[in-house]
């Protein structure tokens, strides 16, 4: 009797480790708050957000919002969120109100301690743009390459500063170099600054330069002769690129992650055709017919747009004719790797495989040797009038991959009655761009584990509102949405936390000084967010897997019970 007992207790004890076992290697169903930033931060009607910005560490988010006051003003504000103690402020600059007119979006330097924007508009003196660099509290404000460290100073001195442009940081984030057009001159000098905007000093002029690092002491630029050439920090020519074809200009470039490689695209003088050259960068093995761009085709208007380097490495992606190619090695080499109906590549952050739509409504992912073509899943191509057409749209991507590569992020347009995704494009199913049915479109947030898994909705469906993502925290945890509604000018922007991160619903409003300093004295004001705008742990049921439990562990579970009933039948027999 004691032995029968005693076998049916380690049977019992096989089986619940096998289970216990089962439910750790299954994972967990996504899981996420989507709280709209507007009740974050108590905005009032009217503002509209124009950016978001995460800081390098992922503690901080910066966003911009801006109110238009006919008949041309605006008023702009700087937002900073601690999303780790879940307070935020907004940044104080000593200006104010109407005063604001002028202020564009704020960004992170690239080192996180100080947050760059610029200023432009035509003021008493003039039209102007500069670039300011400031502590994220507001302090310590600085116009690049100026004297002036007052805000209220700059917008009135606009028109003596001239128009700054194209702002580059060096790769150890101690320098800059940038473009400007001073007042009393008529073409454009590069220039370069300490990281704090002091000590400006010539380095070159032309009237497109677009310069470029080169490590962190060398400077690529375009002159105005159709050549790219490299220059030291002080001025001096080291290295000069220009076309095989003397015909031939080159108008703009693009160096690989690794600084290894470098691409230039080249037209006739006349014409509007291009195409582009890539060589090495110590100028050696030039290959031309990389991609080509039809000067007739409004598709091929802006250059550089079909080729894609590898994060931190030196192979390039190129999508020419609906085909995608690589270029690689020292030879720089071209072959095909994905031969069919190829649109808005993108590398995974890893730079191991590739992910693409095919045919418009399908998300596939590719590894780099051509190998392991994967279908990940279906969507609903949402209408070119409203991704293509708006300036507020256009620099949105369809999907997006996270920095962990763990998850893509797209919109999809469905059916609001059956809740489907449409198979084509919506274009095709509606008359016009201007038919008020666009409005009866839904194009909602997914996610999707990148093997396919767990296809999960993350916004609501709401006719005629239409939702992108805008910006991933780096390490992945959350994002900032976008959502707008066709044929109204109202934007709202959404901050999400996956798998409930930070879910708590309270936010404190503080000082932006505070935020970085002393959070025990003063008073807060703590802002309660009731009820999230939509939450969502549900799985779209087409792509639901539909077993948890992996093989292994079943076979073993059944191995368990084999062996338990064979016990007991030999114990029975004694």
């Amino acid at each position: 009797m004691l032995r029968n007992i005693l076998t049916i207790f380690i049977l019992f004890s096989l089986l619940l480790v096998t289970n216990i076992a089962s439910a750790n290697s299954t994972s967990e169903d996504l899981s996420f708050n989507v709280t709209p930033l507007n009740k974050i931060l108590q905005i009032e009607k009217g503002f509209m957000t124009i950016s978001t910005e995460w800081s390098p560490d992922g503690q901080y988010l910066l966003v911009t919002y801006s109110k238009w006051v006919p008949p041309s003003t605006n008023i702009v504000r700087h937002y900073l969120l601690d999303t780790n103690s879940r307070t935020f402020g907004e940044i104080d600059y000593g200006v104010h109100g109407l005063d604001t007119d002028g202020i564009l979006q704020a960004k992170w330097i690239p080192s996180g301690d100080k947050i760059c924007f610029e200023v432009s508009g035509y003021g008493p003196t003039g039209a102007g743009n500069c670039y300011i660099f400031c502590n994220p509290d507001g302090t310590n404000l600085r116009g690049v390459g100026t004297n002036y460290a007052d805000l209220s100073k700059i917008l009135e001195n606009l028109g003596d500063i001239g128009f700054q442009r194209n702002l580059k940081w060096s790769p150890d984030s101690s320098k800059i170099v940038f473009e400007w057009q001073k007042p009393e001159n008529a073409s454009t000098e590069v220039y370069v600054a300490n990281r704090n905007g002091t000590n400006a000093r010539e380095l070159s002029s032309a009237t497109y330069p677009q310069p470029a690092w080169y490590g962190s002491d060398k400077i690529f630029i375009v002159k105005d002769e159709g050549n790219v050439e490299l220059l030291s920090e002080g001025g001096d020519l080291i290295q000069t690129f220009q076309p095989e074809n003397k015909d031939e200009k080159y108008c703009v470039f693009s160096l690989s992650p690794d600084r290894k490689k470098i691409i230039f695209a080249s037209g006739l003088q006349g014409s509007f055709d291009s195409q582009t050259y890539i060589s090495n960068t110590d100028g050696s093995n030039l290959k031309g017919n990389i991609s080509y761009y039809d000067g007739d085709n409004p598709e091929d208007t802006n250059l550089l747009t079909k080729e894609y380097w590898q994060p931190n490495g030196s192979l390039l992606l190129v999508n020419q004719n609906r085909n995608l190619y690589i270029v690689e090695g020292d030879e720089n080499n071209k072959r095909l790797l994905y031969e069919g109906n190829a649109s808005e590549p993108q590398w995974f952050p890893d730079g191991k495989k590739i992910l693409f739509v095919e045919n418009k409504n399908k998300l596939y992912s590719i590894d780099i040797d051509g190998t392991n073509l994967s279908f990940i899943t279906n969507f609903g191509p949402t209408p070119a009038h409203s991704w293509y057409n708006s300036d507020k749209i256009d620099r949105f991507s369809i999907y997006s991959i996270s920095p962990s590569s763990d998850f893509i992020v797209f919109a999809s347009a469905l059916n609001p009655d059956t809740g489907k995704f449409y198979e084509n494009e919506t274009d095709k199913i509606l008359e016009s761009a201007n038919d008020s049915r666009y409005s009866s479109i839904a194009a909602p947030l997914f996610i999707v584990n990148c093997n396919g898994s767990s296809l999960t909705q993350v916004t609501p469906t709401t006719r005629g509102r239409f939702d992108m993502l805008r910006r991933w925290r780096p390490d992945g945890k959350q994002f900032t949405i976008e959502s707008y509604y066709l044929y109204k000018t109202d934007w709202e922007d959404f901050l999400v936390d996956l798998n409930n991160q930070n879910s708590s619903s309270m936010w404190t409003n503080i000082t932006v000084t505070k935020m970085f300093g002393s959070k025990k004295s003063g008073t807060f004001d703590k802002v309660q967010i009731d009820e999230p705008d939509f939450t969502n742990t549900s799985q779209v049921t087409e792509n639901k897997e539909t077993s948890k439990q992996s093989p292994s562990f079943s076979f073993l579970q059944l191995f368990v019970c084999i062996i338990g009933i064979w016990l007991l039948h030999k114990a029975r027999e004694q």
